[in-house]
């Protein structure tokens, strides 16, 4: 499965962030693409210890989805998110994709070493590789929201 630490996928995802502007139109959901963009950051920094999100209440169900979060089926459209996770103020598109990039290259050129938390405040326990596998879904899936 496509993952952030492949080179392969990083150049893609950002080739596909290069084809998203302040224009583009959402195919489903609320935000916009600069909404996106600050949503897509978090969960990175999440990953690094950047940012603290607390155990969700629902974490002992949480890791029965988790095989189902890690395999090559895609991210249903409009699914549940943590609130810390959900954007709806306004946002610069610049200013955002700035945030992005700096999150994506610490995650995705620093590997398994920048990973700083082992558990998921729903998931439960993750590997750095499938923070990887994760990371990757999570980005392509709201990169075809936008129709990138």
């Amino acid at each position: 499965m496509k993952n952030i630490f492949n080179i392969s996928e990083q150049n893609e995802i950002l080739q596909r962030l290069e084809k998203l502007s302040p224009q583009s139109k959402n195919l489903w959901g609320k935000m916009n693409s600069s909404q996106m963009l600050a949503h897509c950051v978090r969960p990175m920094q999440m990953a690094t210890g950047d940012l603290i999100v607390k155990p969700s209440p629902m974490r002992f169900i949480g890791r029965f989805f988790k095989n189902y979060l890690l395999s090559e089926k895609p991210l249903a459209k409009n699914g549940p998110t943590a609130p810390e996770f959900i954007v709806s103020d306004a946002k610069e598109f610049g200013r955002e994709k700035e945030n992005f990039l700096k999150a994506f290259e610490k995650l995705a050129k620093g590997g398994k070493s920048v990973i700083k938390t082992e558990k998921h405040p729903f998931f439960g326990t993750m590997k750095s590789d499938e923070w990887a596998r994760l990371t990757y879904k999570h980005l392509d899936h709201h990169f075809n929201q936008f129709g990138v």
